[in-house]
């Protein structure tokens, strides 16, 4: 600002000293002559100079608040395109995450294929059972086929959203479960699933994808001999679904971080049972998508709960 301000003096000075030169030079020569009535010509002159050195500051002094105008804005444009491109980086970051996040996800449905494929291969099975288990076999590879084109059309096109429609929350429910019985099973535990009549807004195979994921969290967690729940109830919101385990639990300062790609509380323990510690980031991410988050409550040595709530289709809305 001082800077500015000697700026805009600096004509209204100049003109001061073209002033005085031209008083003295009338004076000298009217002295010379010997006469003294030169100094009305001088104030005239004076006022003259001094007028226009008041308009010349004026003028620079506008100028200078038009340029710190200016500076102002392209300031507040170079900001504002900053912010822009940051935001732009951290969606393609986030997208990128999800991405990956998804591709590990591809192994869920081929665990089920191959725990069903070998129950039909090493156990002797009623026709009944054996074609259950070939039914989910063939079901399992349909989603799988479904998952790995939604993740063609997320990495061609960058869509970050998804296409929900209205889903009997029950009968998901017994979906995720036929799933997830298996693994259960082979580690010594089981499932105990129930329900409250209710439907939703989800994308079936996406939001299955991050159920079955909870449900294999809460196995990995657990000891032989005991029971993983999976139940949905309606809440004040709409609908809501749980997962309860009563095993390891987990640190507060552990439930703040778990959703972070690449994130893994027991390392050597997730390496052990093939993580990679990307599951919980991509169910984060899937539930964004349908406009909600992962809560979780947890203690160590008394399990975890994991809430995931739902706004419930209303009574004759549209798909």
């Amino acid at each position: 600002m001082k800077s500015d301000r000697a700026f805009a003096a600096g004509p209204f000075l100049a003109a001061a000293n073209v002033t005085a030169l031209i008083i003295c030079a009338a004076g000298c020569a009217a002295a010379a002559r010997g006469a003294f009535a030169w100094w009305p010509y001088a104030l005239i002159l004076l006022s003259a100079s001094l007028g226009a050195g008041l308009a010349a500051a004026l003028a620079a002094g506008r100028a200078c608040g038009a340029l710190r105008r200016e500076n102002e804005r392209t300031r507040r444009k170079n900001a504002e395109l900053t912010e822009e491109m940051a935001n732009l980086a951290e969606a393609a970051e986030r997208r990128e995450e999800f991405i990956a996040s998804f591709a590990h996800e591809l192994k869920t449905p081929l665990t089920a294929i191959i725990g069903y494929a070998d129950m039909l291969r090493s156990r002797e099975m009623t026709p009944k059972n054996r074609f259950t288990a070939a039914g989910y076999i063939f079901s399992e590879g349909k989603r799988l086929e479904a998952l790995s084109l939604k993740l063609m059309e997320l990495i061609v096109s960058g869509k970050q959203g998804v296409e929900r429609r209205r889903f009997d929350a029950p009968y998901f429910i017994r979906e995720v479960a036929a799933v997830t019985v298996p693994s259960l099973a082979a580690d010594g535990m089981t499932l105990d699933m129930r329900w409250e009549p209710g439907e939703v807004w989800i994308e079936p195979d996406l939001f299955k994808t991050l159920m079955i994921n909870l449900i294999d969290n809460a196995r990995k967690a657990s000891r032989r001999g005991q029971t993983v729940e999976f139940f949905g109830k309606r809440t004040e919101e709409g609908y809501a679904f749980y997962v309860r385990d009563r095993g390891r639990g987990m640190k507060q300062e552990d439930l703040s971080r778990i959703t972070e790609p690449f994130y893994m509380i027991d390392k050597s323990r997730s390496r052990a049972q093939n993580g990679a510690g990307l599951g919980l980031a991509l169910c984060q991410r899937i539930a964004e998508l349908h406009d909600t988050a992962l809560e979780f409550e947890s203690e160590p040595g008394k399990g975890t709960t994991v809430r995931v709530a739902l706004r419930e289709v209303a009574e004759g809305e549209k798909e």
